[in-house]
Formats: C-alpha cells, sequence, structure tokens
C-alpha cells in the first residue's frame, strides 16, 4: 500500500468488494426435466436475483455456494 492520500480510499474500496464477493451466494443449476425453463427465468429481468444476493449461475460445483437441483433425479444420475 502506498503512503499518500488516495490509499486510504483505494483500501475501503477494495474492502467493500471484497466483502459483496464472501457474502454473495453462486448457484449451480442442476435441471433435468422441462422445470428447467422456469429456473432460467428467474436470471431475466422479472425476476432478477441479483438483487437477493444470488449472482448469475457458474456452472463448475467448485465456484457454486448452492446447488440447485430442479427436476427429477434417479439413483442412476447419482455420482
Amino acid at each position: 500500500m502506498r503512503q499518500g492520500g488516495d490509499s486510504f480510499q483505494t483500501t475501503k474500496v477494495d474492502a467493500l468488494l471484497n466483502w459483496g464477493r464472501k457474502y454473495s451466494m453462486f448457484l449451480y443449476p442442476f435441471v433435468t426435466a422441462c422445470c428447467g425453463m422456469e429456473f432460467m427465468s428467474v436470471a431475466g429481468p422479472r425476476y432478477d436475483l441479483d438483487r437477493f444476493g444470488c449472482a448469475l449461475p457458474r456452472f463448475s460445483p467448485r465456484q457454486s455456494d448452492l446447488l440447485m437441483v430442479v427436476g427429477t433425479i434417479t439413483h442412476r444420475q447419482a455420482p
């Protein structure tokens, strides 16, 4: 961090952005049925998930915090 007047403000902005990333939920959609169309509509402008703290879906389980299972899961589909 530089010694100067603008370093304090930059540090606060970085802390705010890091806080937002830490407490945002990232979804992992596992869509297996026709209900997937309804799930995809919640990311649209009418039912915007971003205003509730859920960001865009992540298509990797490593990057996600919440697994949304939409549809029927059988024993054969289990990992």
